[in-house]
């Protein structure tokens, strides 16, 4: 059984069951989130303005991963492409300190599919070294997610 999503920002998800839809996004307009177990937390955003084709999807990963790398000091766990069936998914993966709470990674996603473009954030608690970067967690979420 799995969550269902269409969302008016022009994409479709399969989440797993127990998806909570988060109805006051954080991430400001034109974004949506959801909480999966395990303290993951999804974020989508449409920037399609900014974002003409496959390669500007992956300068975007990396533009958004700037603000943990260097605004939370974090360090590079892994980038490149997720190798998703029918789409370009160019991920940048971060470990980085949550302000004094338990470390986090996060993933920003950039992914072209039908000639559009969705940004992915996912935020997940921090295991161990040997657990992260929790690379097919990320791909299952990137394929679960449908530009249309």
């Amino acid at each position: 059984m799995s969550v269902h999503i269409e969302s008016p920002l022009g994409f479709t998800a399969d989440f797993p069951e127990h998806t909570q839809v988060l109805h006051d996004s954080t991430a400001g307009p034109n974004s949506e989130q959801y909480a999966l177990l395990g303290g993951v937390l999804v974020t989508v955003i449409k920037d399609d303005t900014s974002v003409q084709d496959a390669p500007q999807a992956n300068g975007w990963a990396h533009l958004m991963s700037g603000f943990y790398l260097e605004d939370r000091g974090g360090t590079l766990l892994a980038e490149g492409e997720l190798h998703l069936p029918g789409k370009s998914a160019y991920a940048v993966v971060v470990g980085y300190d949550d302000d004094g709470g338990p470390a986090k990674v996060a993933a920003t996603v950039g992914v072209w599919e039908s000639e559009r473009f969705i940004g992915v954030v996912v935020i997940w608690p921090y295991l161990n070294p040997e657990a992260e970067p929790r690379l097919d967690m990320l791909r299952e979420i990137g394929a679960a997610i449908s530009v249309g």
